[in-house]
């Protein structure tokens, strides 16, 4: 479990704050973001249970407890957005859980994704993650594309936002024009203008994922909410960047990835890029690669490439 030494929370919006998970210690690189209004509390992702500690300080120093949390949000089920619902769900009765359609089964019953992720992870499963926990399917809500739902003094609005991950979902808050983008928007660290686009397995979709920017591109936003990590306002620059730089990633897969299958050319390829765009020595680079692993980009790049046909 993380060592908490103080709550990191943030007011980004009236009644939105950004609580720093603080993952293997460092701080900006997993954010969750809390809704507060009417007299309830939402949370829009909820981290891992490895940052379960931090999440509970966050809580505490903005004066949440538990008891007012009506839902949880999750853009995606992946480990490092949703890993912790489980458990919490077990321990705190009163909130349910929102989640596109395709990612509700894996959190009623996380027995596949926990083997595929332990079949990646390993002996790192528990010092990454922490404990999971299936949760009650009568608490689990499947949001629709764009049918807006009422939570804690505000609408948000889900919008089906595939391409990193089929199951995918970024949420608008109108009145204060933010849009919580889980990993569909990239991954940028709070002082890089650099924009990294996450590529793991099993479901990296560009074609989608274009079509997910096309979306962002259209809707009234004037900030973007990223997990990893944080809120910034130079929303069409940043969206700007993303097909391009997947493209890069994708270039460098074709010509990186080794006739065997082996990814650590491309691993190496891939940070060499990352590298280029903040700087070799940038101290940003620890919470870049802590968000997005190049090793982990590196295996969803080989396994497009490989259904495409591209590669042995």
């Amino acid at each position: 479990m993380t060592t908490i030494s103080r709550a990191l929370v943030r007011e980004v919006a009236p009644g939105i704050s950004q609580i720093d998970l603080q993952f293997q210690g460092l701080e900006q690189v997993i954010a969750a973001y809390l809704l507060q209004g009417n007299g309830e509390a939402a949370l829009i992702e909820v981290g891992p249970s490895s940052t379960r500690g931090a999440l509970d300080a966050g809580l505490a120093a903005a004066g949440v407890s538990w008891n007012d949390m009506a839902r949880l949000l999750v853009t995606h089920i992946h480990l490092d957005h949703a890993g912790a619902a489980g458990p919490i769900m077990r321990a705190h009765p009163r909130p349910r859980i929102s989640v596109h359609p395709i990612g509700a089964p894996h959190l009623a019953n996380p027995d596949k994704l926990i083997a595929s992720a332990t079949r990646i992870y390993g002996d790192q499963m528990e010092s990454l993650w922490g404990d999971f926990a299936p949760i009650d399917p009568a608490r689990i809500d499947e949001v629709e594309d764009g049918v807006a739902i009422d939570i804690a003094g505000r609408e948000l609005i889900p919008y089906f936002t595939p391409g990193h991950a089929s199951h995918h979902v970024a949420y608008l808050d109108r009145a204060s024009g933010m849009l919580f983008t889980g990993d569909v928007a990239g991954v940028r660290i709070p002082g890089m203008a650099y924009v990294c686009p996450p590529t793991p397995p099993p479901d990296l979709d560009p074609e989608a994922w274009a079509e997910s920017v096309r979306t962002m591109q259209a809707l009234d936003v004037q900030h973007l909410a990223l997990t990893h990590f944080g809120v910034f306002d130079d929303v069409k620059e940043h969206l700007a960047q993303i097909l391009p730089n997947l493209d890069d990633f994708i270039g460098q897969g074709r010509s990186s990835l080794g006739p065997d299958g082996d990814t650590s050319d491309l691993t190496d390829a891939l940070q060499r890029l990352e590298k280029s765009q903040i700087g070799a020595e940038s101290p940003l680079f620890a919470q870049l690669e802590l968000a997005t692993p190049a090793y982990m980009a590196a295996l969803g790049l080989k396994r497009l490439l490989k259904k495409r046909g591209e590669v042995g």
